[in-house]
């Protein structure tokens, strides 16, 4: 089950790959810009970006990639990978 949204996941990211890596340089450009003072991005009232409400979803998103998403991931390319070779 878990290998199969793995996959689904994966390929979606090989497929996007220059569209996600191109709105990742925007946003980290974009934030950089703002943090600096070269730019105002308004912020939302509902959501101020200040203390803990700009840390944790920062620190949740590296937790669930870095911990859980990427090892599986990368377990799953390395096993299709080694499949593809003893296969073809």
């Amino acid at each position: 089950m878990i290998d199969d949204v793995v996959d689904r996941w994966d390929a979606f990211a090989e497929r996007f790959r220059v569209p996600l890596a191109a709105f990742s340089i925007a946003w980290f450009a974009a934030s950089c810009a703002e943090y600096a003072g070269f730019v105002d991005v308004p912020v939302p009232a509902l959501l101020p970006l200040s203390g803990w409400l700009a840390i944790l979803p920062a620190a949740i998103w590296n937790a669930v990639w870095w911990g859980f998403a990427y090892p599986r991931i990368a377990a799953r390319r390395k096993q299709r990978n080694t499949l593809d070779k003893t296969n073809g």
